[in-house]
């Protein structure tokens, strides 16, 4: 039944604002890749589960929809700056087509898997115990749940202190990279510059064309860099940190560990400590990513129009660029509200 599909205005299954005539169909759902890394029993039936954000994906064929449970195939979908296609195309090339393109989109999404040991290393556990004093398994009751307790188990990655991982992940990527230039070189050299007028679009294409995919709304009453031409995730990133340490200064915040570890080592100025830093092995583009998801989960209960209902919307959006970019819109926003620049 394709009907719980068709509310727009469910987080679900959002579309773009600007979106009237949607060319994808709305079954295509993005959502968030979970791992259960623990979990309780209630005495009344239900499970209390801790789990840990993975990767995105989006729903490409409901196979069962029957209870407990829905079964889908589903697609991993990975930040514009991972697909190997926008990143190792060439100059002769005028479009790539989904069928060399889930080809390339695989190889890299296997590359991305291979650095979860060092991102999701180190478990956190709920705090309830999970036996009785018999040593059976403990079915807890309402009065058993430490809300506090749990309300302090913040859903960031608690980072590997073992790189050696990171080696392997590393080495493996280099591979499926260099593997993908010379395949779009092959295919280059065959083809030429010659183009198919019946060649079918990339997903991530269709995606944003039939706007599941799309950038976060802006913010006003801040400084606007949407027409900048280069919107990279090295400056952007530089921003985003600045405008969160004066967040933190400004409000008393201090950063959970789990993210001021992504602070580049050339920031050491900035008033963000933590103690340990991330490797020196761990990808640029990877800090970038993670960073893109956490510091708007950081304000995202934050009463402002600008935070309202964005948990999908930092899903749905196609790049770590644009998600870095509307993040740092957000902190722009608070800061100049705190510096009272605006009412």
């Amino acid at each position: 039944d394709e009907s719980r599909f068709d509310d727009y205005e469910s987080t679900s299954t959002q579309a773009s604002p600007g979106m009237t005539n949607p060319t994808v169909d709305r079954s295509a759902v993005v959502g968030c890749l979970m791992q259960i890394i623990d979990h309780r029993r209630l005495e009344d039936g239900r499970l209390m589960i801790l789990v840990q954000a993975l990767e995105r994906f989006v729903v490409e064929e409901v196979v069962s929809d029957s209870r407990p449970f829905s079964v889908a195939n589903v697609q991993i979908l990975l930040d514009k700056e991972e697909l190997p296609w926008e990143r190792e195309i060439t100059q002769s090339r005028k479009e790539t087509s989904e069928d060399l393109c889930k080809h390339l989109r695989g190889k890299a999404v296997e590359a991305s898997f291979y650095y979860h040991d060092y991102e999701f290393g180190d478990h956190p556990k709920l705090p309830v115990q999970a036996t009785n004093d018999m040593g059976d398994e403990k079915y807890l009751t309402n009065d058993d749940i430490p809300w506090i307790e749990i309300s302090k188990l913040l859903p960031f990655a608690h980072y590997s202190t073992d790189d050696v991982c990171l080696d392997v992940a590393n080495e493996k990527t280099a591979r499926v990279h260099d593997s993908i230039t010379s395949t779009l070189r092959s295919i280059d050299d065959d083809n030429g510059s010659s183009s198919s007028p019946n060649i079918a679009l990339p997903l991530e294409q269709e995606l944003w064309n039939g706007g599941i995919l799309w950038d976060p709304p802006p913010v006003a009453n801040v400084i606007s860099r949407r027409a900048e031409e280069c919107h990279n995730c090295d400056t952007l990133e530089t921003l985003l940190w600045l405008a969160l340490d004066d967040f933190c200064r400004a409000t008393g915040f201090t950063l959970p560990e789990e993210i001021a570890r992504l602070l580049p080592p050339e920031m050491d100025y900035l008033d963000i400590t933590t103690d340990r830093q991330l490797s020196s092995k761990y990808p640029k583009l990877r800090r970038q990513r993670r960073l893109s998801y956490l510091a708007p989960a950081l304000i995202e209960n934050i009463e402002s129009p600008s935070n309202k209902h964005m948990r999908q919307v930092w899903l749905n959006t196609p790049s770590t660029s644009a998600r870095l970019l509307g993040a740092l819109e957000r902190y722009d926003y608070l800061n100049n509200r705190m510096m009272g620049q605006f009412e």
